[in-house]
């Protein structure tokens, strides 16, 4: 305990140990919340792991400190209740489903994409689909029609026929701008997407995921192929060379001397600190 009371009389020496204290407290947590196979697993995977997130994007606490607002990721499942879902029997063999996705968007700048990723139960029949964008102005924008297989994904980046129903604008900005602005800018309110699906078999059903792809995303951010850069760090961190070393350790309790070398040489170093005097010439 001696030890301890002489470590408390250098704050320098405290501020080390509580960095250490924090440094390996992070490894042990990356380790047991995220097993190395685990991380190798999402480290590796692709678009079937990571296809909610943006590409590229920043972290979400620049907007701390910016007065643009970048978009955040928004989803929206029809299958969890985030999302509004009708059913409608018109005959034995035909049924309305109507699927809603309303959200707030609040942001400055526009978003990276839009993407729904559909789930269809049939034997052979495809359902058929029709999107309509409704934006926080009172306008409505047709958006498609098309029939879909059992798992399907829509871009708005892959649709040249939307952007020609746009007239040659990219679709984020086409959806999001205010069309009363002379420059494009992002339009606040509430939008909605909604889906009107048709089905043709008795037993035929229909369900969606919207994803809106924000401009920052987490702690870290994430890469060209849509991986969140925070397993990356903690990972990079808890497979250090000095943790490797010490993590074999740690199956055993430390005896407090043993701290007694670090805390020396850290009490060293602020002593010596205190006891230099200026040169004068």
């Amino acid at each position: 305990m001696k030890t301890f009371r002489e470590i408390t009389r250098y704050p320098s020496a405290v501020a080390g140990l509580v960095i250490i204290a924090a440094l390996v407290g992070l490894s042990i947590y990356t380790m047991i919340t995220m097993p190395y196979s685990e991380a190798i697993r999402l480290w590796r995977g692709g678009e079937e792991i990571w296809h909610e997130n943006p590409k590229t994007a920043q972290p979400v606490w620049v907007n701390w400190f910016t007065k643009t607002k970048l978009p955040e990721t928004i989803i929206l499942n029809s299958q969890d209740g985030s999302a509004t879902k009708s059913v409608k029997a018109i005959s034995e063999t035909l049924t309305d489903v109507t699927l809603s996705f309303a959200f707030d968007y609040p942001y400055d700048a526009f978003p990276q994409e839009l993407a729904i990723y559909f789930t269809a139960v049939y034997s052979e029949q495809q359902p058929l689909v029709s999107l309509s964008w409704l934006t926080p102005d009172g306008r409505e924008i047709r958006m498609g029609d098309f029939s879909i297989k059992q798992a399907e994904t829509y871009r708005t980046s892959q649709d040249d026929r939307l952007t020609r129903r746009l007239k040659g604008q990219p679709p984020m900005q086409g959806l999001f701008a205010d069309p009363a602005a002379e420059t494009p800018v992002a339009l606040k309110g509430r939008y909605e997407l909604r889906i009107v699906g048709s089905l043709f078999e008795k037993d035929a059903g229909l369900d969606a995921k919207f994803v809106l792809h924000g401009q920052v995303y987490g702690l870290a951010g994430t890469d060209h192929r849509r991986r969140d850069l925070t397993v990356a760090l903690l990972w990079g961190h808890a497979d250090s060379p000095g943790f490797r070393a010490f993590w074999p350790h740690l199956a055993r309790p430390l005896p407090p001397w043993s701290l007694l070398p670090l805390a020396s040489g850290l009490a060293a170093g602020w002593t010596a600190s205190s006891n230099v005097s200026p040169r004068y010439t």
